[in-house]
């Protein structure tokens, strides 16, 4: 059940395509059907990095039930060339927040996991 949001200060002219391509990403990544992870997209986020507004800069937040720790540097990497190739992000302002949800404090589908 990973969900991964992205907030980018920068307009982009395909979320869906982005949308798309980070949820392949992210389910291959963490060995997830993509059928179970869901994506969200925060455009023209007012994102300040080591405190300049004038770049460009994104933040990735992924969330899933007991993430592992071998998955984080991997994971961090592709969401860094990512953040390059299709938001136009330099990786040094890039972040990326991994959260590890404990099982039975995830639900959807009228249950929990």
């Amino acid at each position: 059940m990973p969900l991964v949001s992205i907030y980018t200060s920068n307009p982009v002219s395909n979320p869906s395509e982005i949308l798309t391509d980070v949820t392949k990403l992210v389910a291959a990544e963490l060995g997830k059907p993509e059928s179970i992870t869901m994506a969200k997209l925060e455009l023209q986020s007012h994102l300040a990095f080591g405190g300049s507004t004038s770049e460009p800069a994104a933040l990735f937040e992924i969330e899933g039930i007991e993430l592992s720790d071998e998955t984080a540097l991997p994971l961090t990497e592709k969401l860094c060339r990512f953040a390059e190739d299709k938001l136009a992000t330099p990786r040094n302002r890039v972040f990326v927040k991994l959260a590890s949800i404990p099982r039975g404090m995830w639900g959807g589908n009228g249950k929990v996991y």
